[in-house]
């Protein structure tokens, strides 16, 4: 279980540091405008709604005579790389050709990174057969999940400070994190190769699969939630890094938030594998982004600057805003890891009842389709994000960051609070169609 779940540390850098980072790297850095920059990342991932599902169907092809081992060797390595080469602060002579390498280099690294993750995910519903079993090891991945996220969100925008800023700081946290990335995606190949797969028929051809998933009502049902919930998370993503820039103005302040974030995370995950079993996976999934929704509206209130109120150890001088957001941090922890660990279980279960149902081997298909939705989630989020912002009148610049006028402040507040948490909500109508209970996954009722 730690093996496997120490490959989502990498995972989870290479998903959150480029949605967090990139457009911050691109409209302070580079010289490009948020809607281009918002478009720049949009592309490379409409490109992954096809390759994700076509590196699931191609890995279940091959399971049987490769397994997923050579999949985790080849994508690790190369999504380290590519990760490196991505924050490398190359502009070309224009706007918009600086704009298109760094859509090409991300283009490359999702590619690589696809045919690592699909194959990753699929592990988890091929590890074991109990459903309960499959939510502790999910927990675990979790659990590595807010070390990830601690890492590319948490010290990234700080470490890129510390190593001198601008471009030197920039390239140092490219080369750290991809170092990091590396180490870790390569752990769970132990685990691949160890893991026999469930007996099943043999694999349908690519169309066949997409059409099995569409037919499968709690695949569908949770795609669709996860979906919607994840355009909204991710537009707060892309707005976190200027959100404690620009409105908390005190960017080292995402380490004790994030640190906080984590503590809640990890901490709660026995409280959720608990609760799931009393009132259901769905049932907890809704109860936390609810409560999770409800929270992130509270952002809406936060005011640029503000008095002094407290001397902090290691932190020195705070305002109450940011007073507040410490305050926030291990709440959104505690909420996020409910509906996240619920998400990746039910997926699990989905994934199961397609081959009970079935009788035929798709896990890396329909894992392949989750995990293209969610990438394409995390491209719609900040694109949206950088619509809001360029209305709200944000202003590029190069070589670093400029003010900001009132508006602009007001368009990272919308995007950091009332945009995911409207989303949020909007999944939990969707999320109302999954009905699979335990009982639906024995292999009887297939």
């Amino acid at each position: 279980m730690v093996l496997y779940g120490a490959g989502q540390v990498g995972a989870q850098i290479v998903r959150d540091s480029p949605t967090v980072l990139l457009p911050l790297f691109m409209t302070t850095m580079l010289g490009i405008s948020p809607w281009l920059a918002g478009l720049a990342i949009l592309i490379p991932k409409l490109w992954i709604i096809l390759c994700d599902p076509l590196v699931g169907s191609w890995s279940d092809r091959k399971k049987a005579s490769w397994g997923r081992a050579p999949f985790l060797l080849v994508g690790g390595p190369l999504t380290a790389l590519g990760f490196f080469i991505l924050f490398l602060p190359v502009t070309l002579d224009s706007e918009v050709k600086t704009a298109i390498w760094v859509s090409l280099i991300y283009t490359l690294t999702s590619t690589a990174f696809s045919a690592y993750l699909v194959p990753y995910m699929a592990l988890a519903s091929e590890m074991t057969t109990d459903t309960h079993v499959r939510t502790k090891i999910l927990a675990w991945r979790i659990v590595f999940t807010m070390v990830g996220v601690i890492a590319g969100v948490g010290f990234a925008q700080p470490l890129i400070g510390w190593a001198g800023g601008g471009a030197k700081g920039w390239t140092a946290m490219g080369g750290l994190f991809a170092l990091l990335c590396l180490a870790s995606m390569l752990a769970p190949v132990v685990v691949a190769r160890r893991t026999v797969a469930p007996a099943s028929g043999e694999p349908q051809p690519f169309l066949a699969q997409m059409a099995t998933a569409w037919s499968n009502p709690p695949f569908r049902a949770l795609l669709a939630a996860f979906f919607i919930q994840s355009v909204g998370q991710a537009a707060s993503y892309g707005a976190v890094a200027l959100m404690f820039l620009f409105v908390l103005g005190n960017v080292t302040l995402l380490i004790p938030f994030i640190l906080l974030m984590s503590v809640g995370s990890v901490g709660s995950q026995p409280l959720w594998v608990w609760l799931s079993r009393k009132i259901g996976k769905r049932e907890t999934f809704t109860l936390s982004a609810f409560v999770w929704a409800l929270l992130t509206f509270t952002w809406l209130l936060a005011k640029p600057g503000g008095p002094i109120v407290a001397h902090l150890p290691m932190l020195g001088d705070v305002t109450g805003e940011q007073i507040l957001a410490l305050v926030r941090a291990p709440l959104i922890g505690v909420l996020n890891a409910g509906f996240f660990l619920m998400a990746q279980s039910m997926l699990t279960d989905a994934v199961v009842y397609d081959r009970v149902r079935n009788g035929r081997s798709s896990e890396g298909a329909l894992t392949g389709v989750f995990s293209a939705s969610e990438k394409l989630a995390y491209a719609v989020g900040p694109f949206l994000g950088g619509i809001v912002l360029s209305a709200a009148g944000f202003h590029a610049s190069h070589g670093g960051a400029v003010a900001q006028g009132a508006s602009a402040l007001r368009g990272i507040l919308v995007n950091y609070s009332l945009v995911p948490a409207a989303f949020v909500l909007l999944s939990l109508l969707v999320i109302r169609a999954y009905h699979l209970k335990p009982a639906d996954l024995e292999p009887s009722r297939g």
